[in-house]
């Protein structure tokens, strides 16, 4: 199945528009980057703010399409798409049919940040409202959500609920002892992850790893379990179906 590459989820690719890239030549680099780790399709999710609702989004396509240009010239099955890390407020999909939120790749999929110490009632109202109108709510980073992370209950209720939980890849690198990655493995084993992401931001702090994550997964556990995460969701979101 690995042919297909991998999908990044969550990135911070595009130049300028965010705390992410800073320049073209960065972008390039880091999808080059990328590229070396297996990645054959990245989601640009540039920041959503409260303060940005009148998001330019036809900049951050235009951004998009010569960043995908870019990719296609690394190697033709290497793409860029569009979308945002929101900034969870109420009000989400009234800015989304507003135009001023983009979902993932122009799926149902809606990539979706909350404050690490936000209550646990705040997230449950809000991801429940998202999917009474049909989105598909992946929480961003879902281990420094401290009201979700450790509590396998409540992240069950989100789950059975309609929604998905992305996990950056850097904190699956964790050794023997540490106690985060482990309990982000046991998650995955009982299929409570469903996309990895690297959060890349540069080429130094937080650059793209994701083989170097995957790796790590295929020694720590089951191979049907790691290539589900990795290959079978990535089919569902591409078909833009429901996992």
């Amino acid at each position: 199945m690995g042919h297909i590459g991998y999908l990044d989820l969550h990135s911070h690719i595009l130049p300028g528009i965010d705390d992410g890239s800073k320049n073209w030549d960065m972008t390039e680099g880091m999808l080059q980057a990328a590229y070396r780790q297996g990645v054959r399709r990245i989601v640009a999710t540039p920041h959503n703010y409260q303060e940005n609702r009148k998001q330019d989004n036809e900049n951050i396509r235009e951004l998009c399409r010569r960043a995908d240009e870019l990719a296609q010239m690394i190697d033709s099955s290497f793409h860029v798409l569009p979308g945002n890390e929101v900034l969870y407020r109420s009000g989400i999909p009234a800015e989304i049919e507003a135009g001023h939120i983009l979902t993932l790749g122009g799926s149902a999929y809606l990539l979706v940040e909350f404050f690490p110490n936000e209550s646990y009632g705040r997230i449950s109202q809000g991801l429940r409202e998202l999917v009474g109108y049909g989105y598909y709510p992946v929480v961003a980073h879902m281990e420094r959500v401290n009201a979700l992370f450790g509590n396998e209950e409540r992240i069950s209720e989100i789950v059975e609920m309609g929604c998905y939980l992305q996990v950056n890849c850097q904190s699956l690198m964790g050794g023997f002892f540490d106690r985060q990655a482990a309990s982000l493995r046991k998650l995955i084993q009982n299929r409570k992850i469903h996309f990895l992401g690297s959060d890349c931001h540069n080429l130094s702090g937080r650059p793209p790893i994701m083989e170097d994550c995957v790796k790590r997964l295929y020694q720590k556990l089951p191979k049907e379990c790691v290539e589900t995460l990795i290959y079978g969701n990535q089919e569902q979101f591409l078909k833009k179906k429901c996992i």
